[in-house]
């Protein structure tokens, strides 16, 4: 993933006026004392340059002041944040929709979440990832960038390394991936899908519900009603046919087994052969007349 095209441009403008700058404070590296030079050196050249100006961040400040380049004190104030770079050796491991993972080799290790410039990284790296590089990350406006100096491992990785490095990026991708290096960012660790609990009913059927009713009632004492026979059937589950979907021939309902829940025994020949659950509901009269317009069935 890039940065804007606004962003990137003013980016690499602040980055290679403050390198020109540090350059020249420091007496000139390798041909380049200002913007200009820099511009036109090439790659080592300016990798040298950034090297030097890491080493001596405190230029930073008099950047700022000065703001050679004639910027807005808004923009400025992006820079004084890159004091927070981190310069090591990385492996490129992989791009994910939001960034593409920079792994450190510390251990433990650590995963960055970073923004390309101008190009992809895949389309920058001669071999596919992952690819072991030396690099320089930036903070910039809450994410993480890299300055496109890099120093690139031109090696195809075995099978062995790579799954070696898959382990790695699962390890650090469960600490949280830093995606900021602003101070006082703190990784989001990534959402452990908890298991769903059992419901009530399916732990009770599993761990207490005697084999017949007749035990049901020697262990939890007698129902709050119970009805048999083809009073019992008229309050059973119907399918849309109009046909019974149980065969059962007594019903017991107990209010005080589940918490919160009414629980409905269904039996056949004393043996029971299905139980469901209702949530308790504080009925009045009023919930028992018929809607506005129709009749209640006799």
């Amino acid at each position: 993933m890039l940065l804007p095209v606004e962003e990137s441009s003013l980016f690499l403008s602040l980055y290679q006026h403050l390198i020109g700058f540090a350059a020249g404070r420091l007496g000139g590296i390798s041909g380049i004392a200002d913007f200009a030079s820099f511009r036109a050196a090439k790659w080592e050249a300016k990798a040298e340059a950034r090297n030097r100006l890491l080493d001596n961040m405190a230029l930073l400040d008099a950047f700022v002041e000065e703001n050679p380049g004639g910027f807005r004190e808004t923009d400025l104030s992006n820079v004084l944040l890159w004091r927070h770079f981190v310069h090591t050796d990385f492996v490129i491991e992989r791009a994910l929709a939001k960034c593409t993972v920079f792994l450190t080799e510390d251990k433990p290790p650590r995963a960055y979440g970073v923004l390309g410039l101008t190009q992809e990284f895949d389309d920058m790296l001669p071999c596919p990832m992952p690819v072991f590089v030396n690099a320089v990350l930036l903070p910039w406006k809450g994410r993480i960038i890299c300055d496109g100096l890099m120093s690139i491992c031109n090696v195809i990785l075995g099978p062995g390394i790579r799954a070696e490095l898959k382990d790695v990026y699962r390890r650090a991708k469960a600490a949280g991936i830093v995606m900021s290096l602003e101070p006082g960012w703190r990784p989001e660790l990534p959402h452990v899908r908890q298991r769903p609990k059992t419901p009530a009913i399916q732990r009770f059927l599993q761990k207490t519900c005697p084999a017949t009713l007749t035990e049901f009632k020697e262990r939890f004492g007698m129902p709050a009603w119970q009805l048999n026979g083809e009073a019992a059937r008229e309050f059973g589950p119907w399918d849309v046919g109009g046909s019974p979907v149980l065969d059962f021939d007594a019903l017991a309902v107990y209010a005080n087994i589940i918490r919160n829940r009414v629980l409905h025994v269904y039996a056949r020949n004393d043996r029971i052969v299905y139980a469901t659950v209702t949530r308790q509901v504080a009925w009045s009269k009023a919930d028992c007349k018929p809607l506005p317009g129709h009749t209640l069935m006799p």
